[in-house]
């Protein structure tokens, strides 16, 4: 492949990266950092207003390369505004002052000014797990506890060094019950402090820090690709690993990790081109002992599932692209490529170049490359050996998801990563597992093509994991940030806070229901008021306060003068209704009677003398004399008949015999005189 001679900004940023930098750069840097973080402040509004959706920036990482995508939107007609490809230099790594200043220039070139974005990274991290559990049915407050201790006796994890989460699937039907289910996963927490310490120093703190099958669950989710429901299997082919994914529902139920990748893909035609062209019959055959594909037997894959291999540890060091990778083989990549390290003849960068073929196309070899005028076709040929291990991995992962684990078959396939736009690699995987397969690019032609460190162009799939970052949301994705502990909690604030809410809001209704009821009657009685004013005013009538008052003190005088009435003659109505009640037989002498002083009306202008207290005041009492004649054996009676009827009336109370003796009178009869002392009625 030609090479340009113009430096590029890539270049010229890695030649800054790799000087040693001097201690007032390093300030200056840091100073820099800081005067970002104090620019940028995240608005308030940002994602609520109309037409003011949120931007999201995806970070992945990997020990390579910094892919990022910044988007608008969280719908399918989400906006790309920026999209980076940045390589890491040799050496350079998360915690390391390089690795911050890298960031913070990535970031503040492609976000450029104004408010902070949402940053979604994957977690970087030497050993993850990731495993499917299942628990009883149980109620919903001990969901929590029975997910962790269930996963902590699969998964075996020290919680104190580690960050656990889930996230729940729903009922799932195991062996006959109904359980309920979800996907757990651990990351070492110094890792995650040190991956979220870095973007916090570069200016650009973390949202979320989550796993890369979790982006591709984003794409799902979000549905982005077509028929998001159905059972799909994703292939993702890294530099120096593969994962294979299942999605059933747009959620992931299923991760294997794969030993064959790139790496052994572009070793193999190394080896292949080198006996090509030196044509040394002890040259090695295309793809015999290839890379990483060496020692690759039916078993070189690991399953995420327990009934495979029990709890999962992923390594994540050895990841070009930012996914999980299993530290199956002590020895590193390139340690194992060094071991059967081809001839002279063809350079790994060669090789590099003649793989790239079936993505980019090999029209642009030069004459003197060993890969010119070979065709997608025959490079693919090549790989063939690696890729056929590969697709029996895979075949092998959907026939136990399939049959041992009791799920749904996967009814299509997608490819994620550079080799997701090779056509070649897309039929050769689509003929050999039987299922239709398609690249999983949602970016699709929304941007300029956009060059990787290499110099190629960076083909749609590359993007998906740094897009899935960027679709992430705490709602719908796992975040080592975020856990099921921190959601709990947020949980039970919302609730307190919705009570609250609740709480006002009766003693607001009841209020408004006061006022309302006050503001009626207000109407009702200015009504009255009106059609009051409106029947004075058809009658004539005025208002004459002097007038009002000359009657008032008319009637006044008028109670007054009947009440000095009543006062005169109370005596003469008393012995009235005192004779009224006496029997036949019964005659009355005498009457008398005690009141008190009658009270004198006031003058005009003064005031009204205060009332004399009940203690004070002088009893009215009425005593009668009288005499009751004939028979006198019916004295006795006749006085208690008398005395009964004066406790009848309503004039008198308290009536008591205070004398009764016989006297003798003319023409030899007897009679017998009496005295009754009364008390006036209600006093």
């Amino acid at each position: 492949m030609a090479k340009d001679e113009k430096i590029t900004p890539n270049q010229r940023l890695l030649d800054m990266i790799r000087k040693p930098a001097s201690g007032a750069a390093r300030a200056a840097t840091a100073g820099a950092v800081r005067a970002t973080a104090r620019r940028r402040r995240p608005s308030l509004l940002a994602g609520l207003l109309p037409g003011n959706k949120a931007v999201s920036v995806g970070v992945d990482i990997s020990q390579t390369q910094l892919v990022c995508v910044k988007i608008r939107g969280r719908d399918a007609g989400f906006e790309v505004m920026g999209r980076v490809v940045v390589a890491v230099p040799e050496g350079v790594a998360p915690g390391s002052p390089e690795f911050v200043a890298l960031l913070h220039r990535t970031l503040s070139d492609l976000c450029g000014p104004g408010p902070l974005p949402q940053v979604w990274a994957a977690a970087q991290s030497s050993r993850a797990n990731l495993q499917f559990v299942s628990i009883p049915k149980v109620s919903s407050r001990q969901v929590d506890n029975a997910v962790f201790w269930t996963a902590k006796k699969d998964m075996g994890f020290d919680e104190a060094a580690v960050v656990f989460d889930f996230e729940l699937r729903g009922e799932v039907a195991e062996k006959g019950a109904i359980r309920i289910g979800a996907m757990a996963y651990t990351a070492p927490r110094d890792a995650v402090e040190v991956v979220r310490g870095d973007f916090a120093r570069a200016g650009f703190p973390l949202a979320g820090l989550t796993l890369e099958p979790f982006a591709h669950q984003n794409l799902f989710r979000r549905r982005l690709v077509p028929e998001p429901t159905a059972t799909t299997a994703n292939l993702h082919v890294g530099q120096n690993w593969s994962r294979l994914e299942i999605y059933a529902n747009a959620n992931l139920m299923f991760v294997r990790v794969i030993k064959t990748s790139m790496s052994g893909m572009i070793q193999a035609v190394q080896e292949a081109l080198d006996a090509h062209r030196h044509s040394s019959p002890q040259a090695a055959a295309p793809g015999n002992g290839a890379g990483d594909g060496a020692g690759d037997g039916e078993n070189g894959g690991i399953s995420l599932s327990p009934e495979i291999a029990g709890p999962m540890l992923l390594d994540l060091d050895d990841n070009s692209a930012g996914g999980l990778v299993l530290d199956l083989d002590p020895e590193p990549a390139a340690g194992r490529a060094a071991e059967v390290a081809p001839g002279p003849g063809v350079s790994p960068d060669q090789a590099r170049e003649a793989f790239e073929g079936i993505i980019y196309g090999c029209e642009d070899l030069p004459d003197d490359h060993p890969g010119a005028g070979l065709g997608p076709e025959e490079v693919m040929g090549m790989l063939e050996p690696v890729a056929s291990r590969l697709v029996r991995q895979v075949e092998m992962t959907l026939k136990h998801y399939r049959e041992s684990l009791g799920y749904d078959a996967v009814t299509r396939m997608t490819v994620s990563g550079p080799l997701g736009a090779s056509p070649p690699f897309l039929a050769y995987i689509g003929e050999q597992t039987g299922l239709p397969c398609a690249p999983l690019d949602p970016m699709g032609d929304r941007v300029a093509d956009v060059c990787s460190p290499q110099g190629r162009t960076a083909p749609g799939p590359t993007w998906s994991q740094a897009l899935g970052l960027a679709f992430s949301e705490k709602a719908i994705t796992p975040s080592a940030l975020f856990t099921y502990a921190a959601k709990a909690a947020e949980r039970g604030a919302r609730l307190v806070e919705q009570w609250s809410l609740v709480g006002l809001a009766a003693a607001l209704a009841t209020m408004a229901f006061f006022s309302f009821d006050a503001a009626s009657q207000v109407r009702t009685l200015t009504a009255q008021r009106e059609a009051l004013s409106r029947e004075m005013a058809a009658l004539g009538a005025a208002a004459d306060p002097a007038g009002l008052s000359r009657l008032m003190g008319e009637l006044r005088s008028k109670r007054e003068s009947l009440r000095a009435f009543v006062s005169r003659n109370r005596a003469v109505g008393l012995f009235e209704q005192a004779l009224a009640l006496a029997p036949e037989g019964v005659a009355l002498g005498s009457i008398t009677s005690e009141f008190g002083p009658p009270s004198a009306p006031p003058k005009d202008g003064q005031a009204k003398p205060a009332p004399v207290p009940a203690a004070v005041e002088t009893p009215a009492r009425v005593v009668l004399e009288g005499m009751i004649t004939g028979d006198a054996r019916l004295f006795d009676s006749m006085l208690a008949s008398y005395v009964v009827a004066l406790e009848n009336s309503p004039l008198f109370s308290n009536a008591s015999v205070k004398k009764s003796d016989l006297e003798a009178l003319e023409g030899g009869a007897t009679g017998l005189r009496f005295v009754i002392g009364l008390s006036l009625g209600g006093e």
